[in-house]
């Protein structure tokens, strides 16, 4: 039973549909559906593994920011990696700045989730760097690779 639970919360992340992945985020939080202790592993990872994925992620996080340090203080290593993973595959400045702007008021209710928060800022800075060094190299791959 455990094996098919886990894989249905990694294919749910592939969905590509807003508003059935936003309705999913919220079945997380509800402990009749999903277990506490893999509610933060599905939206950290499982949900925010696709673009659209880490978007509807980042928009659960910031909506339920206060429920979720209040629910979940007793798993603060969850916490950590559910910042971590809908955090640090961003890759543009202003989803930065957003990131940045919106843990200002909140950096007293990360607690240790604080250090995977600076790590994840590191992660989009160096994603940012990567992108820019790179990205007329990789432009020309897919025009290569289309024709």
């Amino acid at each position: 039973k455990q094996w098919y639970q886990r894989r249905v919360a990694i294919t749910a992340g592939l969905i590509q549909d807003k508003d059935t992945l936003k309705k999913f985020s919220e079945f997380c939080l509800d402990p009749t559906l999903v277990r506490r202790s893999d509610s933060l592993y599905i939206l950290g990872r499982s949900i925010a593994q696709t673009k659209l994925g880490r978007e509807v992620s980042w928009d659960f996080l910031v909506a339920n920011w206060q429920r979720l340090t209040e629910e979940f203080t007793d798993a603060l290593f969850a916490v950590d990696a559910y910042i971590a993973g809908v955090l640090s595959d961003f890759a543009d400045q202003d989803k930065l700045d957003e990131i940045t702007e919106f843990f200002s008021g909140q950096l007293e209710s990360l607690g240790p989730g604080r250090a995977a928060y600076e790590s994840a800022l590191q992660s989009i800075k160096g994603n940012i760097g990567w992108l820019e060094k790179h990205k007329s190299a990789v432009q020309e791959s897919v025009k290569t690779s289309l024709n």
